[in-house]
């Protein structure tokens, strides 16, 4: 069947809710993109999603949490909505929610596949012959071509069948079946049609064959559909559009309301096929605007005069039309359609449209297109001054800087609006980070607490989590003593991603409290190991992150050679680490060594330290940025360490200066394999003959493999390590050639 439901985004969706290709036209050029993997992608936990809402059900519904100018632009119209004081119908919500492709993952494969509509057709058919669906020949709905482009070609596909051809033939095959009787000799006939029909879904197939000898009327109609959507199928455009034409002339033929549709749709999809390919690589191609405007007279008369389903696709097919004709004016009229504030209709096609033009560097004139970016450079303060509405004060207020001629107009206007609206929350964030930057930091404290105290009352907590971690980002940079910063420290996880976690298997016992950027470069920056042991003994932190204090702590105190704070450390430490926690020596060495999990500093999200024990697989073992200042977190934008230290006017004189003391010294250790590897080596040329000897140099060549990278080969850190892992493996196979750790260590590197 070639009829399909007026539902144009599943007609015209590649492989993806909001992708367009076309109800009439899905030949569009797409290169094929091979992605070659060398391993696994690991990302820092997320606390506060850049680039999605963290619930889209509850975002759905109006809850906009602090929002992010990296939001997808599906994500930003939504907000748009809500912003001018509109809402989301049920049935924009599902298509907003609608997932790109099934959750393989959360269901059963089989039951997932039984429900695409090319199996409940095949379903159908075996049920109408009395076969077995595994006798039901498979169908590929996409057709593969050849492109070239600049002396390269590259095989390509488009939905060719499209899932409504699918749920047109069943039904049709239900509603014969009625008439002639299941088995009957014109049901057979009519199923053999249709299966020359489908063969040409992924190939050149066959065509319908004529009916039998005494066929009914009604199959003979059928069959002349059957015959003109087998050409539509196989890209015979012209035979098809006169196919469908006759039918449309046919007063006697059921299919006579959709003919004259039909053969506009092979206009249509000739327009496509018969057209270049874009210069540049991509699903714009270049169409035969002649045939697109012939198309176009043939369905403007539909559109007017037809039945109303006939009409209601003749106009999405305009809609098409215009995308390629008219982008811009399609561009805007979608944009003006899916703002608001009453509910669109059309919304998931008007989406799609928006998001393939704007995907193709089509701008527009409407002003929802000028708030996502879209619509030329544009002066958000300079919007909000002349609109004076709530999307243009949101941005505006999230871009001003303390000092702007309009941030006070704009800070009080953000005042007056109250809790439960929705953009609440972000004006009252953009205003607290506004006080503190121009050091108005009680007011920022008093603001920041009263937004999250209310999200703390609140009975419906989905969606406010990251609201949450966000405000709390901002509340602890106002902190005055060391309780308030310990307070705000752990922040709640949204996602897991890193080596760390990765280490820890299974998601739902990671604890989700963790450090952000912030609280563990200014515990690694800026605190005094007193206030590591203060917190790591308190109660503030949850137990795992006491922990992970007290092990870097004890790796510092190690590092400094302070007994006293390493003493007083190890009663903090896990059962496996308390002994030898005690002291800074030998014994500190053979720890570090049999523990590659360990570090001197915190890192974001979940900490390496919780897998301790762990020798991980890609190399994320011991440590290789500075001891004091730990890793840094890198812009998305440049590439470079960003300053996520937060200032702490807490401190006392003698700890600011106790900080500067240790971070000098920490600073100046080599990383982690090094100097563990070189204190092994150097207690053993002091000790032979200490029963663990051997098996320290066999753990440091063992560590100079495994160990973080330090640089490429003939870098001065790498061949440095490379130095210590031949001077132990030398080392350990003269002194002691007959012990077991030296049958197991037959190279260095």
């Amino acid at each position: 069947m070639v009829i399909q439901k007026v539902t144009r985004q599943q007609g015209r969706g590649r492989k993806g809710v909001w992708a367009l290709a076309g109800a009439a036209v899905l030949a569009a050029a797409v290169p094929l993109i091979v992605v070659l993997a060398c391993g696994p992608d690991f990302e820092p936990e997320v606390f506060v999603p850049m680039l999605h809402p963290e619930n889209a059900k509850a975002f759905a519904m109006g809850t906009l949490g602090v929002l992010q100018p990296g939001y997808a632009r599906k994500d930003k119209v939504v907000a748009y909505r809500y912003l001018i004081g509109g809402r989301l119908s049920e049935p924009e919500r599902e298509a907003y929610l609608a997932p790109e492709q099934p959750d393989y993952a959360a269901a059963d494969f089989q039951a997932i596949e039984a429900e695409k509509p090319v199996n409940q057709w095949r379903a159908a058919r075996a049920e109408a012959l009395k076969v077995d669906v595994k006798s039901t020949p498979e169908i590929q709905q996409e057709k593969i071509y050849e492109v070239k482009r600049d002396n390269f070609s590259s095989n390509e596909s488009f939905l060719n069948c499209p899932n409504d051809a699918f749920v047109a033939a069943s039904a049709a095959l239900r509603s014969r079946a009625k008439v002639w009787g299941a088995g009957s000799a014109d049901i057979v006939d009519w199923l053999k049609g249709q299966d020359a029909v489908f063969s040409n879904c992924s190939k050149t197939g066959t065509m319908p064959e004529p009916v039998h000898a005494g066929a009914s009327t009604l199959l003979k109609l059928d069959r002349e559909y059957q015959t003109a959507a087998a050409k539509f199928y196989a890209g015979d455009y012209d035979g098809a559009a006169a196919g469908f034409e006759t039918i449309g002339r046919s007063v006697s033929s059921p299919w006579q309301p959709w003919g004259e549709y039909l053969a506009a749709r092979a206009e249509v999809r000739k327009a496509a096929t018969t057209a270049a390919p874009a210069k540049n690589w991509g699903d714009q191609a270049t169409f035969d605007n002649a045939l697109l405007e012939k198309a176009r007279e043939r369905l403007k008369t539909i559109a007017a005069v037809g039945q109303d389903r006939v009409a209601q696709a003749a106009s999405a097919e305009l809609q098409f039309i215009a995308v390629r004709l008219e982008p811009k004016k399609r561009l805007d009229d979608a944009a003006q359609a899916l703002a608001g504030p009453k509910p669109d209709e059309d919304f998931a096609q008007d989406m799609a449209d928006m998001l393939f033009l704007t995907g193709h560097n089509v701008t527009g004139d409407a002003d929802l297109l000028r708030w996502m970016g879209h619509g030329g450079d544009v002066d958000a303060a300079a919007m909000w001054r002349e609109r004076k509405t709530q999307p243009w004060l949101v941005t505006a207020l999230m871009q001003a800087k303390p000092g702007d001629a309009d941030a006070s107009e704009m800070e009080a206007a953000a005042a007056k609006v109250p809790p439960g609206v929705s953009d609440y929350v972000t004006l009252s964030y953009a205003r607290a980070r506004l006080m503190i930057e121009r050091g108005d930091l009680t007011e920022a404290r008093k603001l920041t607490s009263t937004v999250i105290d209310g999200i703390n009352r609140d009975t419906v907590p989905e969606g406010k989590v990251a609201a949450k971690n966000a405000l709390l980002g901002e509340r602890i940079r106002t902190a005055t003593s060391y309780g308030e910063f310990l307070a705000d420290a752990p922040r709640t996880t949204l996602e897991t991603g890193s080596q760390a976690a990765s280490n820890l298997g299974d998601e739902k016992k990671i604890p989700r409290a963790q450090f952000d950027w912030d609280a563990a470069s200014t515990f690694n920056r800026s605190l005094p190991l007193s206030k590591w042991l203060e917190a790591a003994k308190g109660k503030e932190l949850p137990e795992h992150l006491r922990q992970a204090l007290a092990m870097a702590a004890w790796i510092r105190a190690v590092g400094l050679s302070d007994d006293t704070v390493a003493k007083a450390a190890a009663p903090l430490l896990p059962q496996s680490l308390r002994t030898a926690g005690t002291e800074t020596g030998f014994a500190a060495t053979m720890v570090l060594l049999r523990n590659p999990g360990v570090r001197p500093y915190l890192e974001q999200g979940v900490q390496r330290s919780a897998s301790y024990r762990e020798l991980d697989s890609f190399r994320d073992n011991w440590w290789c940025s500075k001891w004091a200042d730990g890793p840094a977190s890198l812009s998305p934008e440049t590439g470079k360490p960003m300053e996520t230290t937060i200032p702490v006017s807490f401190l006392s004189p003698a700890e600011k200066a106790a900080v500067d003391y240790e971070n000098k010294r920490l600073n100046a250790l080599p990383n982690g394999v090094m100097w563990v590897g070189r204190r092994a080596i150097d207690y053993v040329k002091a000790h032979p003959d200490d029963k663990e000897a051997a098996e320290a140099l066999a753990l440091t060549v063992r560590a100079t493999r495994y160990g973080c990278y330090v640089g490429g080969d003939g870098d001065k850190a790498m061949l440095e390590q490379k130095a210590v892992s031949k001077e132990a493996f030398t080392l350990l196979h003269q002194k002691y050639p007959r012990s077991a750790w030296t049958a197991k260590t037959p190279y260095f590197y």
